[in-house]
């Protein structure tokens, strides 16, 4: 066979070789990818394609071809050294040998015939040795298929180094080794170290491969292991649920901060430990989750004896790689004592503010409370255009009362009455308040004034009707009381101090005519 064929043989193998490479390298399902060894190939096709074109004198082609074949074959020794487990090479050496091996290849063309080859050679059988040497000491494979690509490597550059010492130490023989053996084992060295490392390079990539495989499942095993054991002793309370938000996975906190074991949460509907009161809260996350939204939220949930507690609940949702809802992913930690701290606190606030609205001896409303009440319901008048009724009440001869019987008889006299008020108003809109000392008064929204009258008078029977002694009264022998009632429209003139000044000139009204009655009237602006 000659050597011309033997290098079209080299390219077109080189070529199918590089091909091959490049599909493993875009296998998505399983890449494969080693630095620098489908450049290699593709250069070593380049150099035997054009050493088979070459007119058999070193020439300006043979030049290109002697340098794609020497960086081809400095490419697979940067290959093998990544197989061996060495780092890649660096990328200064990388750039300083391709620029140290042109450079020798361009001064070459200077060199006469014989010193050409022997420089070649030289070079080739430097980058024979290196990959040989590395695979035979420095692999940490160890396999016997590397140690035969090793032999065959160093053979390799034992007879590119022969040719290269012929060829510069006796460049008078040269012309004598035409049609020696010697001459034509060069490229059928070079065909057959091409078979024999294609196969065993394949063969020990992929055992690297399978070494760089094992090395990740270990770390991921110890990864998990590790992970395990994080979510198993965290604090807080971990929980996984499905699509159908069973749960998949909890660690023994949060199976102990709802009093079950471990395995009877596993399966269960997150659902089922809402209580009725918190099943909106449920719904909503859910809806959020499947939607791929996260969420931090505080419910109660039910433990396994029917108590509840409370819980803030970071979730995320868990979503696949087509952007589907696959399940959740929850930290619960518990909150029932700082969640029952703000609640006695919220209670506490609603009865200081409830008390500081409240008459402490009656307990309706204080004069607080009806002045900014009336003050709210005066100013929903220029809204609703309807009308607002004020009584004024006052007890007839209290401080006699309170001088005869004592002050003890006189503030419950005065808690009767206001109990009486609190039962004739009830659960409506209207206020009911102690205006100051034994003047009351009651404030009536959407009240006309005949109304505002019939509610004074069931006021005054329900007084007289409590049956309190009063013998220093001049008008009755039981407790009774004086009314002014007025209502009022809106108007832009009107000011809520009139108001409260008519019905109190109302309740004087009926104090001077006798006591005991109801005087009333709708309110009129005065001309100035």
């Amino acid at each position: 066979m000659d050597i011309r064929t033997v290098m079209l043989m080299l390219a077109v193998g080189s070529t199918l070789f590089g091909l091959l490479l490049v599909i493993f390298k875009l296998d998505r399902n399983n890449p494969h990818h080693i630095p620098f060894w489908t450049f290699a190939k593709f250069l070593q096709a380049a150099g035997s394609f054009l050493m088979y074109l070459r007119p058999g004198t070193f020439d300006t082609l043979t030049v290109l071809a002697c340098t794609a074949l020497l960086l081809g074959c400095v490419y697979e020794t940067w290959t093998i050294l990544y197989l061996t487990g060495e780092k890649i090479v660096k990328r200064s050496v990388h750039v300083l040998t391709t620029a140290g091996i042109i450079l020798v290849c361009i001064l070459a063309i200077f060199m006469n015939e014989t010193y050409k080859s022997g420089v070649i050679f030289l070079l080739q059988s430097v980058f024979y040795f290196l990959p040989g040497l590395l695979l035979l000491f420095k692999s940490e494979i160890k396999s016997p298929l590397q140690k035969l690509l090793g032999i065959c490597y160093c053979f390799s550059g034992i007879v590119f180094l022969t040719a290269s010492i012929i060829c510069l130490g006796f460049p008078n023989q040269v012309n004598q080794l035409q049609g020696h053996p010697i001459s034509s084992m060069i490229p059928c060295v070079s065909y057959c170290i091409f078979l024999m490392s294609a196969l065993i390079l394949l063969m020990l990539a992929k055992e690297r491969s399978d070494m760089q495989i094992k090395v990740i499942q270990e770390t991921l095993h110890k990864s998990a292991l590790r992970f395990q054991q994080i979510v198993e002793n965290s604090i807080e309370g971990i929980v996984i649920f499905d699509k159908d938000y069973k749960v998949t996975f909890a660690n023994k906190n949060m199976a102990s901060l709802l009093g079950y074991t471990v395995d009877e949460l596993l399966g269960r509907p997150y659902i089922s430990f809402f209580p009725e009161s918190q099943l909106d809260i449920y719904r909503q996350q859910e809806s959020l989750r499947k939607k791929g939204e996260d969420s931090v939220y505080e419910c109660r949930l039910l433990r396994k004896d029917g108590q509840t507690n409370w819980f803030l609940v970071s979730a995320q949702a868990i979503l696949n790689e087509s952007g589907n809802f696959e399940g959740s992913f929850a930290i619960l930690t518990d909150i029932n004592s700082r969640k029952e701290m703000e609640l006695i606190m919220e209670e506490s606030n609603r009865q200081l503010t409830e008390l500081s609205n409240k008459d402490s001896l009656t307990g309706i409303a204080n004069r607080r409370r009806f002045d900014a009440i009336l003050g709210h319901e005066f100013s929903k008048l220029s809204r609703t255009h309807s009308q607002l009724s004020l009584i004024m009440i006052d007890i007839d001869y209290f401080k006699e009362y309170n001088d005869f019987y004592g002050h003890v008889m006189g503030d419950e006299c005065l808690r009767q009455i206001g109990n009486v008020l609190d039962e004739v108003l009830g659960k409506t809109v209207h206020l009911a308040a102690r205006y100051g000392g034994e003047e009351f008064a009651c404030i009536l929204p959407d009240t006309d004034i005949n109304s505002a009258v019939d509610i004074a008078a069931k006021i005054s029977k329900r007084i007289q009707d409590l049956k309190i002694e009063h013998k220093k009264s001049s008008v009755s022998r039981y407790v009774t009381a004086s009314f002014g009632v007025t209502t009022v429209k809106y108007s832009p003139d009107i000011f809520l101090d009139e108001i409260v000044c008519m019905a109190d000139k109302l309740l004087y009204k009926a104090k001077v005519s006798g006591r005991n009655r109801i005087e009333f009237a709708e309110f009129q602006k005065q001309p100035n």
